[in-house]
């Protein structure tokens, strides 16, 4: 039987490989072309896209499986100019995409690296579904992106599909490596020329000619989150990839890479959160949240048209700005109706759902039977209160009862009035004034995917200096790498997982031709 490109890459690896033992524990040292650091989507997008060049390449994992926050948590990803977008009659095009998004960035982002994305993001659902991972594209999942043209493409049988992903490419030779982690970069002249690992197999050196990390920034460090968060710590509630403690920033800051904007987060939505129970979750409560109630901030001010609530991007950012939370507020005339009634407004998170169970939208939530049971079952976990007059709910949220009579006043006025004249809230959701006690506040915190603020690069996804010149043997991408984005996450659906897939076949591509050269 003969042997297959894995079997001969095992073998070449092997024929490179020494030993020693010192204090105890085994060292081992490997070769190979290009190490990636990160099994997620950017990871294997750059991975895969070495393997396919004929390159040798080793793919590490800290965790026991494979697939990072682009499988774990992403349903699909977005892409302009697709084969599927222009069958479906779609006119949209990879220059309205950019400017849009340099608009939005208000050109504070990388006009290079965001055409460069864009550019590829057609060809990269091609590429998805040639090796093993097919997307279909699907109504945007977001109600106010509606009419929009469509630009997600959502994953078909995605664990499968990211099961061939990776038997892909270890067909072709690739080797992947979990439940191991990359502890320094080694470099000489200036040159990346190696990976430290601890792992299973004890301590390893794996000498290469570049490295791309891509292991997905740093929202599961605390310490890191807190030092570039505007908001207090305790404020945030992380959906995040856990394992994402920014192990690739620090060793490629190491090296002299450019970490001077890491303070951007993927603010999305807001969420309300046990103070004693993380994995808390009710789901009346979670349904009320992404209802556009009256809102007031930490010091009893009504804030914003709480239809935002529609965009989770937008929504996401507005609550970051008031400090990391609000409070919905209901009174006990709107607690009695919603537990009889069915209410025809949105849950702003039901299209999302529907999208992927290929079931129509609604449009109506309710009604809640056990309401009162709900908020006591909230309050209980430290996630709401009440009070019998506001003056008294001003004090449990900690603001001042004259800004929380006035703001309830002015809202109610509008109510009445069916015209907010402060916020233009749109006059279908101006519904229920506030009037009759008790009064109930539940407290939505900032949440956030990730952080998308990483290392300088540039369109070819090579780390840059301060001085903006490239580290030779140096790659980064997906959230350890900057450029893409101004302070937020843009409104566009599925870019972030876009930008992982396109930045690693990106830094795949330019660390492939460094070898070539």
């Amino acid at each position: 039987m003969g042997m297959t490109k894995s079997d001969s890459f095992l073998l070449m690896i092997s024929l490179t490989m020494t030993s020693a033992l010192k204090g105890g524990h085994i060292v081992m040292d490997l070769e190979t072309d290009v190490v990636v650091i990160g099994a997620g989507a950017a990871g294997f997008g750059a991975a895969i896209t070495l393997a396919d060049a004929g390159r040798r390449v080793t793919l590490l994992e800290k965790g026991n499986r494979y697939g990072g926050a682009g499988m774990f948590g992403a349903q699909g990803l977005f892409a302009v100019e697709s084969r599927a977008q222009k069958d479906a009659g779609s006119s949209f095009t990879v220059k309205e995409a950019y400017q849009e998004l340099m608009d939005y960035t208000h050109y504070r982002s990388d006009p290079a690296i965001t055409k460069a994305i864009l550019t590829k993001s057609a060809d990269t659902i091609d590429w998805l579904a040639a090796h093993g991972l097919a997307t279909e594209l699907v109504d945007n999942t977001q109600e106010v992106h509606q009419g929009r043209p469509k630009v997600y493409h959502q994953y078909i049988d995605k664990f499968a599909g990211f099961d061939r992903l990776a038997q892909g490419f270890a067909d072709k030779g690739g080797q992947l490596l979990t439940e191991t982690t990359a502890t320094d970069l080694l470099t000489s002249g200036g040159h990346v020329t190696g990976v430290a690992i601890s792992g299973k197999n004890g301590n390893q050196t794996i000498r290469c000619q570049a490295v791309i990390v891509a292991d997905g920034g740093y929202i599961g460090n605390r310490q890191m989150v807190a030092d570039h968060l505007a908001i207090a710590p305790e404020n945030l509630y992380s959906m995040g990839e856990r394992k994402a403690t920014g192990d690739g920033i620090s060793m490629l800051h190491a090296i002299g890479a450019d970490t001077s904007k890491l303070g951007n987060f993927e603010n999305h939505a807001a969420s309300v959160v046990s103070t004693t129970d993380p994995k808390w979750h009710n789901q009346t409560i979670f349904t009320l949240t992404n209802l556009p109630f009256l809102w007031l901030n930490r010091r009893g001010e009504r804030f914003v048209d709480e239809s935002i609530c529609y965009d989770f991007a937008l929504w996401g950012n507005i609550t970051y700005t008031q400090g990391g939370y609000y409070y919905y507020i209901l009174d006990q005339a709107t607690v009695d109706y919603l537990r009889g009634h069915e209410l025809d407004w949105t849950d702003s998170f039901e299209r999302t759902f529907t999208s992927l169970a290929h079931t129509p939208v609604t449009h109506r939530v309710g009604p809640f039977p056990d309401l009162p049971a709900d908020l006591a079952e909230a309050e209980a976990q430290g996630a709401a209160c009440h009070a019998d007059n506001l003056v008294g709910l001003a004090d449990r949220i900690g603001a001042s009862s004259d800004a929380v009579i006035h703001a309830v006043t002015a809202y109610n006025d509008a109510v009445n009035a069916g015209n907010d004249t402060t916020y233009y809230k749109p006059s279908k959701f101006l519904r229920f004034p506030v009037t009759s006690g008790p009064f109930y506040a539940v407290k939505a915190q900032s949440t956030s995917l990730g952080t998308i603020g990483g290392v300088a690069t540039n369109a070819h996804m090579q780390v840059l200096t301060p001085a903006g010149q490239p580290i030779p043997g140096a790659y980064v991408a997906g959230n350890d790498a900057n450029g893409m984005y101004d302070t937020s996450y843009p409104t566009m659906e599925g870019i972030s997982c876009a930008f992982a897939w396109n930045s690693g076949r990106i830094a795949g591509e330019a660390a492939s031709a460094q070898l070539a050269h």
